[in-house]
């Protein structure tokens, strides 16, 4: 690593188009640092490697990278044009000799003694008087007590190296941080409760190095879309799984962009997706969407609107989306599409009492008075049909007053609203019977058009995180509904 462990705000959003030079390969070289970069299962992996995959595929470049001990990685960026090093501490020493880009994260680089030891080391140098510090080679902190004039140094090619020593009792103190040094005792096959911060030396922020030969359109170019991954939630969520958040570094500067990305969110009132209790927005889709905006860093927006006006917005203004959204034919090209979040049926509801009996669409086209609710998908659809008896309100609940009293003669909803919205209306779900089921559909999150496809991509891939890891599940069984 050599680069102080450091966290980052993942964020992925590209507004610029972006030219790489064709001519320029890039050799990427990282080190096994947990949890920045390393091999699991055969795969590299870790956060700052996502990362530094996102921005090669977002760059539409190879990202093949090299494994290899830091010493060598790091002789070769001093030394090989086109070279990228990830994560690499920026240091006084450093600042001329690499391009930079980041910051990724920060970290506190602690001397690190056995749980059991008891001297007290308070100072740079009562450090300076123990026997023997164990380093790893060429890393930024065996460079920084090189500088302050330390010469107790027993230094290693791997860090594992170092905390064995320190374990066996062969050195007194390891250099390290707070970010990796739990995970690299663990790999190491000791509980990280028995080692101890013994002092703090100093906190580190550290960014990818590229070689100072290589071209700085390149270097820009990859500030650029890491700006933009930190503004768009993708770098946080990226390295928020390795992490604590007081160690990924959002800012230190913004080059391409003064303000964050902000996401207008709007929904409506529709029980259980969405609706109003005490002030607050609840609702299943609410709740779903709710937790990917934590998990990606960015602000709850949130606004509940009447369906029609959401709709006109999310066709209307730029980083707009509207929940949750039916996904149909005549709707596809119109938004972006992330979900589903829920599926349901359609169907035609009439009051207990009421004789209406129908077989098929068709007969449902010779009632009178079918109510709807203004401009929503189920609606359309029928439209679609060629339904001519539809009777539109603002207000879906206002419908069930117009079928108890006979102004309506069905009313078009769905098995996962309707019994939500009699109870809202003072009525009971037992009081309405289904005359005919005509559709099953999936609800999900519509992105305006103009919304980047790095941020479609991003959500789609948190909310499928959610699925996996059980939080989506989680979320349905508190409204009583069961995915398929």
């Amino acid at each position: 690593m050599k680069h102080t462990t450091a966290i980052f705000f993942l964020v992925v959003f590209l507004h610029l188009p972006v030219t790489y030079p064709a001519a320029a390969e890039l050799t990427i070289i990282t080190e096994e640092f947990p949890p920045l970069n390393y091999t699991e299962n055969g795969q590299l992996t870790g956060a700052m490697t996502d990362v530094v995959r996102e921005i090669t595929r977002r760059l539409g470049i190879a990202n093949d990278i090299q494994v290899m001990p830091w010493a060598r990685g790091y002789k070769r960026l001093l030394t090989e044009p086109n070279t990228v090093l990830f994560t690499t501490a920026k240091t006084e020493a450093r600042e001329s000799l690499f391009h930079w880009v980041g910051p990724l994260h920060s970290a506190r680089i602690e001397l690190y003694a056995r749980k059991s030891d008891q001297r007290q080391i308070d100072s740079i140098e009562a450090a300076m008087k123990v026997d023997v510090i164990a380093t790893y080679r060429d890393d930024v902190r065996e460079q920084i007590l090189k500088s302050l004039g330390f010469t107790n140094l027993d230094s290693s090619n791997s860090p594992h190296s170092g905390i064995r020593k320190l374990m066996s009792g062969r050195v007194d103190l390891w250099i390290f941080d707070n970010v990796g040094a739990q995970q690299v005792a663990r790999e190491a096959g000791f509980d990280p409760r028995e080692i101890k911060a013994a002092f703090t030396l100093q906190q580190q922020i550290s960014y990818i190095a590229i070689s100072k030969p290589t071209s700085p359109a390149i270097v820009q170019q990859w500030q650029v879309t890491l700006d933009e991954m930190k503004a768009d939630g993708t770098f946080w969520w990226l390295t928020r799984k390795w992490l604590p958040p007081d160690a990924i570094r959002v800012s230190e500067r913004q080059t391409h962009s003064d303000a964050p990305f902000f996401l207008r969110l709007y929904t409506e009132d529709s029980p259980p997706s969405s609706y109003k209790e005490n002030g607050q927005i609840k609702g299943l889709s609410a709740d779903i969407v709710r937790e990917i905006l934590r998990r990606i860093g960015q602000p709850d927006t949130i606004a509940l609107v009447p369906w029609a006006r959401g709709y006109q917005l999310a066709q209307s203004e730029a980083d707009t989306a509207l929940f949750s959204t039916t996904r149909l034919p005549q709707r596809e090209a119109m938004f972006s599409w992330v979900g589903p979040l829920y599926r349901q049926r359609w169907g035609f509801y009439r009051w207990n009492e009421s004789p209406i009996r129908i077989m098929d669409i068709e007969a449902a086209k010779q009632v009178k008075r079918i109510g709807t609710y203004r401009q929503d998908a189920k609606m359309q659809y029928l439209q679609a049909l060629g339904f001519e008896n539809l009777v539109p309100t603002n207000k879906n609940i206002t419908n069930l007053t117009h079928l108890q009293r006979g102004n309506i003669n069905l009313w078009v909803s769905s098995d996962f609203n309707m019994p939500y919205l009699a109870r809202q209306a003072g009525a009971s779900s037992d009081q309405l019977a289904l005359a005919y089921a005509f559709h099953t559909v999936g609800n999900y999150i519509a992105f305006s058009k103009g919304t980047s496809p790095h941020v479609i991509r991003l959500w789609q891939a948190v909310l499928d995180e959610m699925k996996s890891d059980g939080s989506y599940h989680r979320i349905c069984r508190e409204y009583n509904y069961v995915p398929e």
